[in-house]
């Protein structure tokens, strides 16, 4: 875990030193030095053999001569394909070297644009693509995909495909894969367009792709996620129902009982059938951890030996780190072992045995106490409503639809697989009733990780049987946690962040009691970028929405913003019978226009453009453009206008400023040099994707301000790009606070 937290891999040479100076202390008879010397000895070689294969994972990365290379892959598709807004994404296992270099990750993950074949799991593919290196907008708050990809072992990405050449034959290693395919497909035949297909393919075999993303919204919020998937919690009711039902049949049968007793007959169908459901499932790392724990009672059991919880938990977790010293970046991993590990904490070992509702209430009081500091460190928000839902989705979820999903899938008729998704219909109706309820969930600015330790012992100590004179000291140590505030901008200054979302723009403006937002790029960046930032700056309800022009770059994810975070007023350019006035819950509504400003807090907010009656051939024409400035210093957001626009804006007075956002991305038709002139700009943002295919920022107008000496800034290259304008202008990188050492090199390839 502490290999994980380093910025930058260490040279093993201290690891080494350490371990020497520790082996001939742990051979001393003193136990209160051999022990401690152990633990530090046997700390090296854990973080040794971490830092290894962190090693590996990244010597398999794209070489930089390969990248924005088209090159022949040729290999197996190592995952199930899923559909994506634009075309088809999978996993390709590469059978030869790559490239003059002969370089072979261990896979690529492959997108498909618009018209392809029909792939399946398992099936060898030769094909021409275009490889980029892995890649992830990094955000205040938000999900760290290039982690991700080193947790999974994905090397590079590849786009463009083209020349797709089927091939013959396949390899040991995909049964398990074709296999899948296979119950997919008739998941897909029974199933037809049902709206809870995804739950279905999720909860028989791990296949997520499918949920929409209303539905991944209402199972996070009300706190039932980890039903909607493989779980540890459907594992073990599937072996216990599978140890039980063996045992019963078994008993029946007189001359059975000469091989085994029924007691073990059923220890050894339960941990047969977890396991294929285990390995059917994807061996994702909740059923990691349930698989080993079930292996160590299933020992336990068979030898009838009491073994103590704490060491299951423990063996479980060094097995999986072991195995997997990268899966300590995992998500799944914390809430897993951590969730796990305090319902033990608290309901294990009790001396006098309890009516079962009180055992019941007191593991959904823990589990709900347990995973509080870790959803608000993680995600920023703690659906209160969870107790209540769990209680009614648990009970329908894994001993009705899960049994009935498995059963189904060797049902040739298909009505059980419908039945299983007509009843997961009638739950979801539920959690969207529960949503209605004042208080259902809790948004939080989410608190520093170093809160998370001490947060976690107060949990204990909050949980300790009743009788225990210092538990409400626990309370002490939560506390800090549930009140952390991050620090806000003070009068007359403020914060503008410019996020990262790709070829696109939304730039965040928080001053001490008000918050804008000037666009909010595509439509998958409002659930994954701008609802974490607004978590991470504590702001709950955005005062003004700025949407500059009707562009799916700039605007497409207002309309699922509106109905997701409240907005007090909207400012905008856009048609009025745009499909985002029929949402939301705005108090008021006003087109931009010229001449139009307002002061928050000491901050003078002025619209420049478009001025009154102009009309232009296309909307970047009628881009808003806003000018935001304090005492000391101003910024300068023109969206898309291009150099007609930019030229009628050379005699406004207030056109000057510090702090530009490049005018369309930095397109060859904007950023003319007259403009940059007038603007005087110190630092210039180009908010673009990471190698787009507009090439944007041009290499012309990077020159351009170069001339003019100003500081050139991209969320391609920095993710979001941090201003704090107070009486100077301080700027951060979010790929630097802090670095890690998974993150891809900050400079792009030539052009």
């Amino acid at each position: 875990m502490l290999c994980q937290l380093q910025h930058q891999l260490v040279s093993y040479w201290p690891i080494v030193t350490i371990a020497l100076f520790a082996l001939p202390l742990a051979r001393l008879r003193n136990p209160f030095i051999s022990r401690p010397a152990l633990a530090l000895l046997a700390a090296c070689v854990g973080f040794s053999w971490a830092q290894w294969q962190a090693q590996q994972g990244l010597s398999q990365r794209v070489p930089t001569t390969l990248i924005g290379q088209t090159v022949l892959l040729r290999g197996e598709i190592a995952s199930i394909p899923q559909r994506t807004q634009f075309g088809i994404r999978f996993l390709l296992h590469p059978e030869a070297g790559i490239g003059d270099m002969h370089w072979q990750p261990q896979y690529i993950q492959v997108s498909v644009y618009g018209k392809a074949p029909i792939f399946k799991a398992g099936q060898r593919w030769q094909f021409q693509a275009r490889l980029k290196p892995v890649r992830g907008q990094i955000n205040p708050g938000s999900f760290d995909l290039e982690r991700w990809f080193l947790q999974q072992n994905i090397a590079a990405t590849a786009t463009s495909a083209k020349n797709f050449e089927a091939l013959e034959g396949s390899s040991w290693r995909t049964g398990i894969l074709r296999l899948r395919s296979i119950l997919l497909d008739k998941i897909d035949r029974d199933l037809g367009d049902h709206a809870y297909i995804g739950v279905i393919k999720a909860l028989s075999i791990g296949e997520q792709s499918q949920i929409g993303s209303e539905q991944w919204w209402r199972f996070s919020q009300t706190g039932v996620v980890h039903l909607i998937s493989i779980s540890g919690l459907h594992v073990t009711m599937l072996a216990a129902l599978a140890g039980f039902l063996t045992q019963l049949i078994w008993r029946q049968i007189p001359f059975l009982l000469d091989y085994t007793s029924a007691y073990r007959a059923g220890i050894i169908a339960g941990v047969l059938l977890a396991t294929l459901y285990f390995i059917i499932s994807g061996c994702s790392i909740p059923t990691q951890r349930t698989i080993a724990m079930l292996a160590i009672f299933a020992i336990a059991l068979w030898y009838q030996r009491q073994i103590p919880v704490a060491v299951v938990w423990l063996t479980a977790l060094s097995a999986v780190v072991l195995l997997d010293p990268l899966a300590v970046l995992s998500i799944g991993f914390w809430l897993s072992f951590l969730t796990v590990g305090i319902l033990f904490w608290a309901c294990a070992n009790r001396i006098s045995p309890n009516p079962r509702w009180q055992d019941w209430l007191r593991s959904q009081w823990a589990a709900t106490l347990g995973s509080l500091p870790l959803l608000l460190v993680i995600f920023g928000y703690f659906p209160l409503i969870s107790p209540l839902a769990n209680a009614i989705a648990i009970p329908l979820v894994s001993l009705l639809i899960t049994p009935l999903t498995l059963i189904g899938l060797f049902d040739p008729s298909g009505f059980i697989l419908q039945c299983a998704a007509q009843l997961m219909a009638y739950c979801d109706l539920v959690l969207q009733y529960l949503l209605t309820l004042p208080l259902a969930s809790w948004q939080h600015p989410p608190p520093p990780l170093l809160m998370l330790p001490t947060a976690l012992v107060g949990i204990l100590i909050l949980l300790l049987p009743a009788g225990f004179p210092t538990r409400l000291t626990g309370l002490a140590l939560l506390i800090p946690l549930l009140t952390y505030q991050p620090e806000k901008p003070r009068h007359g200054h403020f914060r503008a962040v410019v996020l990262d979302v790709g070829q696109g723009l939304a730039v965040l403006v928080q001053t001490q009691n008000h918050a804008l937002l000037f666009d909010t790029g595509y439509i998958g960046n409002a659930e994954r970028v701008l609802l974490p930032a607004f978590r991470s700056f504590n702001i709950m309800q955005l005062d003004t929405l700025l949407l500059s022009h009707n562009d799916n770059d700039h605007i497409g994810g207002a309309s699922l913003l509106l109905q997701r975070w409240p907005v007090r007023h909207l400012l905008h350019s856009l048609p009025d019978t745009h499909d985002v006035f029929k949402v939301g819950k705005t108090t008021s509504s006003r087109r931009c226009q010229a001449g139009l400003h307002w002061q928050w807090d000491g901050i003078q907010f002025d619209i420049l453009w478009p001025a009154h009656g102009y009309t232009s051939r296309n909307d970047n024409g009628q881009s808003c453009v806003l000018r935001i400035s304090n005492a000391h210093f101003a910024m300068l957001i023109p969206a898309d206008i291009g150099k007609t626009e930019e030229l009628e804006l050379l005699s406004h007075e207030l056109l000057t400023s510090d702090i530009l956002l490049m005018p369309h991305h930095g397109s060859k038709s904007s950023s003319s040099i007259p403009f940059i002139q007038a603007s005087r700009a110190s630092y210039v943002v180009a908010s673009a994707g990471f190698m787009n295919r507009f090439s944007h920022p041009h290499p012309t107008v990077i020159k351009r301000y170069q001339a003019e000496n100003a500081t050139l800034l991209n969320t391609a290259e920095l993710g979001a790009v941090h201003f704090a304008v107070t009486n100077t202008i301080t700027v951060k990188a979010e790929r630097s606070i802090p670095p890690h050492y998974w993150y891809t090199s900050a400079s792009q390839p030539e052009k």
